[in-house]
């Protein structure tokens, strides 16, 4: 596999890392960290939106090539990875999973409205014309946290997609010398290419 590939699913697995315990911070009590404002999330959410439009250009570039990737060339793709790498992607994942599930079950009615002059509003969902109504501090705090634990897991989930599918891309890709895939691997790319 070329190092590119490699550089790209480590920045991808980076990224993700960051916005899961971004995520899972929100769990501590207290407040919301980082507190000010949502530039956190957009730049977490831009990252890994990034690397998933790079390998969106990676997919393509490996389309042209004459590998089509199925699901029958994805499974042992996937397998064919170091077992330490699936483990990783793995944990990613499900991390990422349970935190959205746990923001998602956790659920109320309210979203995190504004701060004005010391007063703490959240938006009513649940009403047709989304009112806002009055909080204390630490209901206010409180939807916050729920806001971005979902939204920061969400983009570390993102960004875990992207390094898979770029390993596995990585994988199957003819365009280096280096190019030494396991013979079963071998086997479905030339059987795609004749057929």
């Amino acid at each position: 596999m070329k190092t590119s590939f490699k550089v790209h699913a480590a920045l991808a697995v980076v990224v993700s890392a960051l916005s899961l315990l971004t995520s899972a911070l929100t769990l501590l009590p207290g407040q919301p960290v980082p507190y000010g404002g949502g530039l956190l999330p957009a730049v977490n959410f831009g990252l890994a939106f990034l690397l998933l439009i790079a390998m969106i250009v990676r997919w393509c570039a490996l389309e042209t090539t004459g590998v089509r990737l199925s699901s029958s060339v994805q499974w042992p793709a996937l397998y064919s990875l170091p077992r330490i790498t699936r483990i990783v992607l793995a944990c990613l994942f499900v991390t990422g999973i349970a935190l959205t599930a746990g923001s998602m079950i956790a659920g109320t009615s309210q979203q995190a409205g504004k701060a004005e002059n010391g007063r703490y509003y959240a938006i009513d969902i649940n009403s047709s014309r989304r009112e806002r109504v009055e909080v204390s501090k630490s209901e206010f705090d409180g939807l916050v946290k729920k806001d971005r634990r979902a939204m920061h897991a969400i983009s570390g989930m993102l960004a875990a997609g992207a390094a898979t599918m770029t390993l596995i891309i990585g994988q199957l890709h003819p365009s280096t010398g280096w190019y030494l895939p396991p013979p079963q691997l071998d086997v479905l790319v030339r059987d795609r290419r004749s057929g």
